[in-house]
């Protein structure tokens, strides 16, 4: 079971959110320890398998921001976050995308229907799926994994986009609202004081 730091300080605009205490329910966050850091896992879910190596956060003490990508800018994929997509359902990653933007579905992927690479572009099979994702991204054509202290976008984007081979990166079909999330979170002052233990588990 995962540590629930649900007093863990906001940041700055995760205060201006005011979520409902049904949105601060919704929109966990899940982190995952990898060595002196805690790497974005999931949003948390209601009898998911979390162990022990794991806690769960408000979105307000992760949110850094929100952006806009403009058109044609290039963005890849975070590399290591496949596992961040979930199924379609209330707690997904499109959901908080939409809630952050204002956006009701049904929601379409942001990119220009390409997938790029040095060797050219070559069309997206999206007309054949559907199903969205909130894409774990980063701005440039390099997909890579994420360093402590870098940000996250999250923006809509097709199935195939977001499993798309390493090597390929997309860009924007038009102007396009991105949630921006602290990658990787830190939080030694705070567990100095509160340590570990001294947390509900759920």
């Amino acid at each position: 079971m995962a540590y629930y730091l649900k007093d863990l300080p906001f940041t700055e605009e995760g205060k201006k959110l005011k979520l409902s205490d049904e949105d601060r329910e919704r929109f966990r966050l899940v982190y995952k320890r990898e060595g002196d850091g805690w790497i974005l896992h999931d949003i948390y879910e209601k009898g998911g398998e979390y162990g022990d190596d794991c806690i769960v956060v408000p979105l307000e003490s992760t949110l850094a921001g929100n952006a806009y990508f403009e058109k044609g800018q290039e963005f890849a994929n975070v590399k290591g976050s496949a596992h961040d997509p979930k199924p379609q359902g209330y707690n997904s990653w499109i959901d908080l995308w939409g809630q952050l933007s204002g956006t009701t579905p049904p929601y379409h992927c942001c990119t220009d229907g390409m997938m790029y690479s040095s060797d050219g572009k070559m069309k997206c099979m999206n007309s054949l799926n559907k199903k969205m994702i909130g894409g774990h991204v980063i701005k440039g054509k390099n997909s890579t994994i994420v360093v402590e202290g870098e940000i996250v976008y999250i923006v809509p984007i097709c199935e195939p986009h977001n499993l798309m081979a390493s090597g390929y990166y997309m860009k924007t079909a038009n102007k396009t609202f991105a949630a921006m999330l602290n990658y990787k979170v830190n939080p030694h002052a705070y567990l100095a004081q509160h340590p570990l233990e001294t947390h509900e588990k759920i």
